[in-house]
């Protein structure tokens, strides 16, 4: 899993972020570069990879 930095998000690989259109099953490694937090809008480069 992955953290935002800014508001705490936590991206799970899992899941996904189908609101955004990222199938489940995608590593945060594999996100697009334009996908962003769906909570607070920043870039990937926002996030700690968390265990």
């Amino acid at each position: 899993m992955h953290r935002c930095l800014i508001c705490g998000y936590l991206y799970n690989p899992d899941e996904g972020d189908t609101a955004h259109g990222v199938d489940p099953n995608t590593p945060f490694e594999e996100l697009p570069d334009s996908w962003l937090c769906p909570v607070c809008s920043v870039t990937k480069e926002y996030f700690e990879k968390v265990a």
